[in-house]
């Protein structure tokens, strides 16, 4: 379910990067981190992940803090990728 959840949400971000509401700046930035955490979860193994959270996850809540003023549903969806990284243990 988890897997599903992280899945949705990589999907969105990638439905309102393609809606061009976004500086070409921060898509950039959007677009390295979707990437990021796609790797991260095709190279994970749950089951021997960290409890703390590591680099990947600190880097989608400074773009989430970075996000809420000025663009509140990337950061609205990277929260949701969060969580579904948490949940996957990753």
């Amino acid at each position: 379910m988890a897997t599903q959840q992280l899945k949705d949400a990589l999907d969105a971000l990638h439905r309102e990067l393609e809606s061009g509401e976004v500086a070409p700046e921060d898509r950039e930035v959007l677009l390295k981190a979707a990437r990021e955490i796609q790797e991260a979860v095709a190279q994970s193994n749950p089951a021997s992940a960290e409890p703390e959270a590591g680099p990947l996850s600190r880097r989608v809540s400074s773009l989430i803090e970075e996000l809420e003023t000025s663009h509140p549903r990337f950061a609205e969806i990277l929260g949701n990728v969060s969580e579904a990284l948490a949940n996957l243990g990753i």
